[in-house]
């Protein structure tokens, strides 16, 4: 009986894990903001909030109708329209009452399966959820300081050397199926040529040579997008650049001023299975991969088809997590994605190359 209990309780210490990491989220942003966007990219954080209950609910207290219809649906509300919200304390006190119904739901072993996973699966998907948009509420919250471009001073990397990959069959991919995404499997081999890596992202520092070069201003650094994409928003350096600090990681740089700058050092970004196969530990910045993000041969859509599915291929991978992600999320198979235009993010990259 006691073996049987502890999954139960392992369980319900991960959703208040999730929790506690949101608290410490929120508490770096007044109330008064909660129902601004920091810019038109983001939605306003108490809509992040209902929605982090709003999707509890959904999966483990399917029996319960939606607290506010749809409104903390993403494809039934536009960001602009996600300023309308409830009152700062209804939304706390959702977020309690949720929590506390779904610990019920679990201790009385009714959160519902889905076939062909393990029945701890939707527990610890909506956990990792909610570490997801605690992450986004740090990011707007950094935005709203107006310092999402200044790392802290902790991340400082000091780039030496390289690291080199021998290529062969390697294993990429998360054979976990209770806490994987659906866009990290199935796992799979994949044939990966000899390569190196640098041993850090590309510094602050380091970029400004890019910049200082007329890389901006070269269209053979550029890919065709990229060059258009340049001029069209008049880009000559990455968000916030002449306040980054010289030996920290770059960031808050699109895909293609990180293609633009490898290019320029006359190597390439990582493909997305060179980062998994490298093992390179996060280093402050999510990291830029050249890899579209596709889904995996025999990938099968969960807990919903529309996790992944209306990504792939149109947005760029971006691999490890930066300073704002949480710790159980930064495992090697995990997948980020963007569009390779989208600047306001911790982002940065490494370069890579033949051997």
């Amino acid at each position: 009986m006691k073996a049987r209990a502890a999954v139960p309780d392992l369980m319900i210490a991960e959703l208040d894990s999730a929790r506690r990491i949101l608290q410490q989220a929120l508490a770096e942003v007044p109330t008064r903001l909660w129902a601004r966007q920091p810019s038109p990219a983001y939605s306003p954080i108490g809509w992040h909030l209902g929605h982090v209950a709003a999707v509890q609910a959904r999966w483990l207290l399917p029996d319960e109708p939606p607290r506010y219809g749809r409104f903390f649906d993403p494809t039934a509300t536009a960001k602009p329209e996600r300023v309308r919200l409830p009152a700062a304390a209804n939304l706390r006190g959702w977020l309690e009452e949720v929590l506390e119904r779904a610990r019920a739901a679990v201790r009385a072993g009714r959160v519902p399966k889905l076939p062909g996973l393990p029945g701890s699966f939707l527990v610890q998907n909506v956990a990792q959820h909610e570490l997801q948009h605690a992450e986004h509420i740090r990011v707007v919250a950094a935005l709203f300081e107006d310092r999402l471009h200044r790392m802290p001073p902790v991340l400082h990397v000091r780039s030496a050397d390289r690291i080199e990959l021998r290529g062969g069959r390697v294993l990429v991919g998360s054979a976990v199926a209770a806490r994987a995404y659906d866009n990290e499997r199935p796992q799979q081999e994949v044939e990966l040529r000899p390569c190196w890596l640098d041993r850090a992202p590309v510094t602050a520092g380091e970029f400004d040579r890019f910049v200082s070069a007329g890389g901006y201003g070269k269209r053979r650094y550029w890919t065709k997008d990229g060059w258009a994409w340049r001029g069209k928003n008049d880009v000559r350096a990455p968000l916030g650049f002449e306040e980054q600090q010289p030996d920290a990681p770059v960031t808050c740089i699109s895909w293609y001023e990180a293609d633009a700058y490898a290019r320029w050092r006359g190597g390439r970004l990582p493909t997305e299975f060179e980062l998994e196969a490298a093992r390179v530990p996060a280093a402050g910045v999510w990291e830029w991969t050249s890899s579209w993000f596709l889904p995996y041969p025999g990938f099968r859509p969960y807990p919903y088809d529309g996790y992944s599915t209306p990504w792939f291929g149109t947005h760029r991978v971006l691999r490890g997590g930066s300073w704002a992600t949480a710790p159980d999320l930064m495992r090697p198979s995990l997948r980020n994605w963007y569009d390779p235009g989208f600047r306001e993010a911790p982002s940065g990259f490494r370069c890579a190359g033949g051997i």
